[in-house]
């Protein structure tokens, strides 16, 4: 009976949290039971079986694309009205999910050089919800070098990439969890009706690595803490092993009719995830996710202080190729700037000072993740946010 009684227990207090990532992708975030969800939206089936076909071809290696299949979910995207609202999706496979539309002044162009380049990583042009990302070694996006922006011109017939990555999100804003999980993705460039547009579909490839405990800083700044540690930061639930079980999203970018300069982006999105099996996300908290990817992506694709996508790339193959020495240094500064912050951070002083007192917080830091944060530094002093590094390898 007591055994009984506990588990009910902890699936209760379970429901009332949520965890997801962002593709970008989105993170998690607390649920209340008095959240009040909008009513679903219903998508018109030919655009539903639009969105099945783009998932169905991310499934089956075929270089064969129909774009007569997803016109329709073209057309839906060119047609639908300007939103800064929740757009709540039907459930798929179980899933709840999201849509989400922006309005982006850049270029198709401009965003394809930045966020479909295999020499500029995800994480440097997604900071506000992505840690770590990168391609696989033998994807086929990355191994052909694939560069969507210089087929344009020359796409009356779809072009196709196809590939696979791994991701680490930041924390979410309220469990404060942040997992690694692969993905698999789609991209495809096409026509309509004269104007160029891109998907991206991309498809969690199998359960996430266990959820670990991490905080946002400063969300506006891009600064954000990982203690390395399994469980959620939340108050009286950091024992709890949360997973990501499935997400899936279909991006869709379009030149603007109004202006073919600007870009519109609309986000389809659904996710799964939590605790022994219980899906605890709901379409309130995949849509905040997505404004925090949004806000943080139209700021840099709309910036005139980002530095040329060439430029951006050379100094991404400079701080790889640094060597430990070098990269220790700087990461040792970073260390500090973390302490000085966390220390004036109430929850990180109480839980976590052996984690960031006297330098140590990166020491058990992978080169890997080492190179994403003098990376991510780099985009924050460009953009001119509060950056953590002072030194000459973050000056553009």
């Amino acid at each position: 009976m007591f055994s009984k009684t506990a588990v009910m227990l902890a699936v209760l207090i379970v429901s009332m949290f949520i965890f997801g990532n962002s593709n970008a992708e989105c993170s998690a975030f607390l649920s209340s039971k008095k959240d009040k969800e909008k009513e679903q939206v219903k998508l018109p089936e030919p655009v539903s079986e639009g969105i099945d076909y783009l998932l169905d071809t991310l499934s089956v290696k075929t270089k064969d694309f129909d774009p007569g299949k997803v016109n329709a979910l073209i057309r839906y995207v060119d047609e639908s009205a300007p939103t800064d609202k929740i757009i709540k999706l039907p459930k798929y496979e179980s899933a709840n999910g999201a849509g989400m539309r922006i309005n982006v002044k850049a270029s198709l162009k401009r965003i394809l050089e930045y966020t479909y380049n295999p020499e500029i990583p995800g994480y440097a042009v997604y900071p506000s919800v992505i840690r770590l990302s990168g391609w696989y070694p033998d994807s086929e996006f990355f191994a052909d070098k694939g560069k969507p922006w210089k087929s344009l011109n020359d796409c009356e017939v779809p072009k196709v990439w196809r590939g696979k990555e791994f991701e680490v999100n930041t924390p979410d804003s309220f469990g404060g969890a942040y997992y690694r999980y692969d993905l698999n993705r789609l991209l495809v460039l096409m026509k309509y009706e004269g104007r160029n547009v891109f998907f991206s579909i991309a498809r969690q490839a199998d359960k996430s690595s266990v959820g670990m405990k991490g905080l946002v800083m400063d969300d506006n700044q891009w600064n954000y803490f990982y203690s390395g540690i399994p469980g959620l930061t939340a108050g009286g639930m950091g024992w709890m092993d949360t997973f990501m079980y499935d997400s899936i999203s279909v991006s869709v970018y379009i030149q603007d009719k109004n202006n073919p300069e600007y870009t519109v982006n609309y986000l389809f999105k659904w996710l799964r995830a939590g605790w022994a099996g219980l899906n605890v996300v709901r379409p309130k908290h995949i849509f905040e996710g997505s404004q925090r990817f949004a806000n943080a992506f139209r700021a840099l694709m709309e910036s005139k202080e980002l530095p040329e996508a060439a430029v951006f790339s050379e100094k991404v193959k400079g701080i790889e190729s640094m060597s430990d020495q070098k990269i220790d240094k700087y990461i040792s500064e970073y260390s500090k700037s973390i302490e000085a912050l966390a220390g004036k951070n109430p929850v990180l002083s109480d839980k976590f000072p052996e984690i960031y007192t006297n330098g140590n917080y990166a020491n058990s830091f992978t080169r890997e993740e080492r190179i994403g944060i003098l990376v991510k530094e780099y985009v924050k002093r460009a953009m001119g946010k509060q950056c953590l590094i002072y030194d000459a390898v973050v000056q553009n």
